[in-house]
């Protein structure tokens, strides 16, 4: 942390709102896109939300280099919700799913089983360059009487020359895949804490200039009390350098710590942090630690991005320095434009934990009693495939206008625990978002879901279908 403040960062820059990672999937998207195009060359996006101010700052600086209309009026859509101090959305809609599911990657907020309505909206303003407040919620009235009302992303932000200080509730999604993450994502609900970051890239100089721009991310959070070990402690860390424009580097942590009846003071987070006692006799911290790349070859025949990431959960004693083990790994190629044409993409991203026969490793943790499990209500903090899994998601968009598009996906999935049958669940998708006016948006959803041996018992086979239809006023 400390490299951050000596490095001569020089640049100073102002607090601002997130875009919100649920409700702006278009906004990622085109950030995406035109990343992979060879724009937008100062955002690293292996740490989201993004900021709205920093997003708009960079697409004014892409403006110029735009070759196509398309592209122009995508990073001309990527500056409207900076247009204004604030902005907020009212949006409603009707949802059904069969048998009400969660469904992956939405902030552990159910579908109404049989149908249903569902509300809500967000509030974001930025009153000073140095302060920025937004609010974010869901209401859900199911037709059997079942209801859920909960808020969401809301935080105040503090800005200063080197850092942004938040306090309150906010999501996490750290590293470059896009259907999922190994270590953070929004497959939970967001988290109640602080968090410390850097929006924009900082470049270093002196000696470690060579390093390009670097941008940090710390946070400390209290989970909830119905756990095995009530309230207790999340850390993580997350360091990402950028020598040059075609290559992200990111490095990421996660401690579970302290709450009731454990030590949670600063020298227990301390010996967690050093991780030299993990293996150690009563120990029952957990830990996940791991690193993603992200290469950008922005061709103009076909541009394409390439990623990796690799984590381990729990530790082995290293030589030199503790380093996990049972690895996890997610990898993936995306095509920002196909057959040349920047209104089309591609998206084909493999993931797996179900390795080596380590069996049911990943986001459980049975020496503290899954006191220490890396979830949150219920939910795992990191991908949606789960523990002992394998995922294969493939998904393409087709652009009608610079804001809006059509959808389809699917996606593969094989849990190998319980047992004793492997379960194999298959998902389609068909969605789209569509921008009507300025102020004007509609989106729509189609999933249907065949899942054979569900929780590994032979035979117990089924399957669901769910849509969601919603239509939000947007004010900017």
């Amino acid at each position: 942390m400390a490299l951050v403040f000596i490095a001569l960062p020089t640049a100073a820059f102002p607090a601002g709102p997130e875009i919100f990672l649920r409700e702006d999937p278009e906004l990622y998207l085109a950030i995406d896109k035109l990343q992979g195009m060879g724009l937008l060359p100062e955002i690293m996006t292996g740490d989201r939300g993004l900021d709205v101010s920093e997003v708009a700052r960079e697409a004014r600086k892409a403006e110029d280099a735009a070759w196509d209309p398309f592209v122009a009026g995508m990073i001309r859509f990527l500056q409207l919700d900076a247009a204004r101090e604030f902005d907020f959305r009212l949006r409603a809609g009707l949802s059904y799913s069969g048998d009400g599911q969660i469904p992956p990657n939405a902030q552990g907020f159910p579908v109404p089983k049989g149908g249903g309505a569902q509300a809500g909206g967000f509030f974001r303003a930025a009153p000073a360059d140095w302060l920025a407040i937004q609010a974010r919620g869901d209401l859900a009235a199911g037709t059997d009487g079942e209801k859920t009302g909960r808020l969401e992303e809301t935080s105040i932000r503090l800005g200063f020359p080197q850092a942004t200080l938040e306090a309150g509730r906010f999501s996490l999604w750290w590293g470059p895949g896009r259907h999922g993450a190994l270590i953070f994502s929004t497959n939970a609900e967001p988290l109640w804490g602080f968090r410390l970051r850097n929006p924009r890239p900082i470049p270093l100089g002196w000696w470690f200039k060579f390093l390009g721009e670097i941008q940090y991310d710390l946070f400390v959070a209290r989970l909830e009390g119905s756990r095995p070990i009530p309230h207790s402690l999340l850390s993580g860390m997350r360091l990402a350098i950028r020598p040059n424009r075609y290559l992200e580097i990111g490095a990421s942590r996660a401690i579970h710590f302290g709450g009731e009846g454990e030590g949670s003071g600063l020298s227990d987070y301390w010996e967690a942090f050093k991780g030299t006692r993990e293996n150690d006799p009563g120990n029952r911290r957990n830990q996940i630690a791991g690193f993603d790349i992200l290469v950008t070859l922005p061709f103009k025949v076909q541009p394409f991005q390439f990623y990796l990431e690799m984590a381990g959960e729990d530790q082995a004693q290293g030589i030199i320095v503790p380093l996990p083990y049972k690895w996890a790994f997610l990898s993936g190629v995306f095509l920002p434009t196909v057959f040349g044409s920047p209104r089309a993409d591609l998206r084909v991203e493999a993931a797996l934990n179900h390795l080596q026969g380590n069996g049911p490793a990943w986001y459980v943790h049975g020496t503290s009693g899954d006191g220490y499990a890396h979830r949150y209500r219920g939910r795992i903090l990191g991908h949606p495939m789960g523990t002992d899994a394998r995922d294969l998601f493939i998904e393409g968009h087709y652009f009608l206008l610079p804001s809006s598009y059509l959808e389809a996906n699917f996606d593969l999935t094989h849990r190998y625990s319980p047992g004793p049958e492997r379960e194999e669940s298959r998902t389609v998708t068909a969605a789209f978002v569509a921008w009507l006016t300025r102020n004007l948006r509609a989106e729509g959803r189609l999933a249907f879901q065949d899942v054979k041996n569900e929780n590994g018992t032979p035979g117990a086979d089924s399957t669901d279908a769910s849509i969601r239809l919603t239509v939000a006023y947007q004010y900017r």
